[in-house]
């Protein structure tokens, strides 16, 4: 089983704002000031949601704004790992997390922040709930793009080396359901709302459910998970104790690259396997030689230099194997999906027309001509996943 982060690994790792929803409740305060007290707070995190905010907040204050009014350190700073913060910004009480970070913090959503935050994550956004002296001001929705090459990596992990693809995220439930269908990933493969310790639980899980378990992140919350796993990558820039809890680094951020690092490691096991075979047969057959054992028969016996170079011949024979390795050459992801699609196509047509002689053979058709039978149709993969009631349960 693979299990895939999605922040910084599926994603680019860098949300930008796209929604600002000012609510009707503070709507007398100027936008430069609600800027400002969430840019005090955001600033103090390493998140890369948080990050984003303070970008966003930088570029949207008029010039100048920051240096008559530079940040403050925000009094009593409180964060939740993959919840959001809260803290005090000039006597004013300052927090900003996602629903269930409102919900423990007794925030009530309005019902205009209700529909807002509704509208962004059914498009697969993140979004913020700000709240201003326990009162919510504003929400806003952040996207991070996905990586060009994700949605095609991860069908060919699972439709070409059959692997059992996951992905986790802190996102609530829609919003990963939005984005899990945009990468293909079934609804039962996906699991929303995960905290660190969340992960390293699945990590568990499926291991104890005797599967041998790969786990892909980036980031701080991805460490656990990494270490807890039998093989854990980090890609792209890592943060340090996620390389250091990993068995293996991509220095890339390509997704790809996770596919041909599994698909190098398959054929390595094999060459291996095919070294310790071919030494085992040829030493079978070759150490009885050397001893005479077919001397009854043959009446000949095997030279001493002859035997040591036999036995020379057999090391040097595993060595070329093993170099012969310099030849592999990594998948072609997008050419194996286009085959796969071309052929898939080719049979579904062919079934298709044979359905339709079949048919017409029969008396009860008999009347009804192939021309008219047959319509043109367009071959669509059945494997894209469709949102459903968004209340439903995920695995």
């Amino acid at each position: 089983s693979i299990i895939f982060d999605k922040t910084g690994t599926l994603t680019r790792g860098t949300p930008v704002i796209t929604d600002f929803e000012k609510m009707p409740a503070n709507q007398d305060m100027p936008d430069e000031h609600l800027l400002w007290l969430v840019g005090c707070l955001e600033r103090t995190s390493e998140h890369p949601l948080a990050k984003a905010i303070v970008k966003y907040v930088e570029e949207r204050l008029p010039s100048g704004y920051l240096k008559e009014n530079p940040f403050v350190e925000p009094a009593k700073f409180r964060a939740l790992t993959g919840r959001g913060a809260s803290g005090i910004v000039s006597n004013t009480t300052v927090a900003a997390g996602n629903r269930s970070f409102a919900v423990e913090h007794n925030i009530a959503l309005p019902r205009e922040a209700e529909a807002a935050m509704l509208e962004m994550e059914f498009v697969g956004k993140t979004t913020i709930v700000v709240a201003i002296d326990g009162v919510v001001a504003l929400v806003l929705g952040l996207r991070d793009e996905e990586k060009p090459d994700a949605k095609a990596s991860i069908a060919y992990l699972r439709d070409v080396m059959k692997l059992d693809v996951w992905m986790v995220t802190g996102d609530n439930r829609r919003t990963a359901a939005a984005i899990a269908a945009q990468l293909g990933f079934p609804q039962n493969r996906l699991i929303s709302e995960a905290l660190p310790a969340a992960k390293v639980q699945q990590v568990r899980k499926l291991k104890a459910d005797g599967r041998v378990v790969a786990m892909i992140g980036d980031g701080i919350n991805d460490a656990g998970a990494l270490a807890e796993a039998d093989v854990g990558i980090s890609v792209g820039t890592a943060a340090e104790i996620a390389a250091e809890a990993s068995d293996l680094v991509l220095v890339k951020g390509d997704v790809r690259d996770v596919c041909t690092a599994l698909d190098l490691s398959r054929t390595i096991f094999r060459r291996i396997q095919l070294n310790l075979l071919w030494s085992l047969l040829y030493n079978t057959l070759g150490i009885p030689i050397a001893a005479g054992a077919f001397y009854p028969i043959v009446q000949r016996r095997l030279p001493p230099t002859v035997a040591a170079l036999a036995m020379a011949l057999s090391s040097i024979s595993v060595v070329l194997s093993s170099l012969s390795l310099r030849l592999y050459k990594p998948p072609v992801i997008a050419s194996s999906l286009r085959r796969n699609f071309w052929r898939n196509s080719r049979e579904a047509t062919s079934e298709e027309n044979g359905l339709t002689q079949d048919l017409l053979s029969h008396d009860f058709l008999s009347h009804v001509s192939a021309s008219e039978f047959t319509e043109s149709t367009a071959v669509m993969d059945n494997r894209t996943s469709r949102i459903e009631d968004p209340s439903f349960d995920v695995a």
